[in-house]
């Protein structure tokens, strides 16, 4: 890998900073296509003093995580057109001084989704409503499949549910026993289950809720299987792991840093490689 005053330099904001397996991802990639790039964390304070550093450093892209995806689209000076309907950011282009927001939270999922199963006249249950949640109702109800929104705050998923289509339901968690079917996918995107958070080793779906028929998937990558995804493991249910919603978001955002198409075998077998 090289490093010289071309290095174009591609960073990253969010609380995961510390964690996170993008690093070894992408400089395995940029490495195997002998690209001068280098992937590198930041540990965010201050947001707004951060996404100057973008224009003053001239850093090449950042990726966007939680909790930065929607607030950081207040500095920023334009959205791309998928961005701007999901209303959150997951990656932000220095295009000369001029910042650009774009978001692959939803193809990544959708992409992760469709390894496993289809999704098109499915019933589909989508727990929280942070930006990934966004993404992924917005690229779901594309699909052609039903998607119900719930929350623990009702009011926030009713105003997801309203964005992206007047007609789709919403609730809060307690309406999961009425909702499921034997084939529902239910798909959490909130951070419970999350590593090292004061909800690690829970779940917001009671075990006896899921069964063989379902597909389960969990959008928290650290644990790689998360209570909810031991849950539906026991259940037989079928698991998408939130590493490769990563995965997919990666090959996606890979393209966009560097206007190259991306070598995913070296990508993933960077991704697996670390547990």
């Amino acid at each position: 890998m090289r490093l010289n005053g071309e290095t174009k330099l591609i960073g990253f904001f969010g609380s995961t900073y510390r964690t996170s397996k993008m690093y070894a991802m992408y400089n395995a990639a940029i490495q195997a296509m002998d690209l001068n790039f280098l992937y590198v964390p930041f540990a965010v304070h201050d947001l707004e003093k951060a996404v100057a550093g973008i224009r003053n450093l001239g850093v090449a892209a950042v990726g966007v995580t939680i909790p930065y995806k929607i607030d950081i689209m207040d500095y920023i000076d334009e959205l791309d057109p998928n961005a701007k309907r999901v209303g959150a950011v997951s990656v932000v282009l220095n295009k000369d001084g001029k910042l650009i927001g774009g978001n692959t939270d939803g193809e990544g999922a959708l992409r992760a989704l469709q390894e496993k199963t289809s999704v098109k006249d499915r019933n589909i249950i989508i727990l929280g409503c942070g930006g990934a949640a966004r993404a992924i109702a917005f690229a779901l109800n594309d699909e052609d499949c039903r998607i119900t929104i719930l929350n623990r705050t009702v009011s926030k998923a009713k105003e997801l549910a309203t964005a992206v289509d007047d007609s789709v339901p919403f609730g809060g968690y307690d309406s999961l026993p009425d909702l499921v079917t034997k084939d529902t996918i239910l798909i959490n995107t909130t951070p419970v289950g999350m590593a090292n958070t004061a909800h690690e080793g829970e779940s917001l779906v009671p075990e006896q809720l899921l069964g063989p028929d379902m597909t389960v998937m969990d959008i928290v990558s650290k644990p790689r299987e998360t209570k909810l995804l031991q849950n539906a493991g026991k259940r037989g249910c079928t698991l998408v792991y939130g590493y490769r919603m990563l995965l997919w978001q990666g090959v996606l955002k890979f393209k966009m840093y560097t206007d190259v198409e991306p070598p995913i075998e070296v990508m993933e077998e960077a991704m697996e490689s670390i547990k």
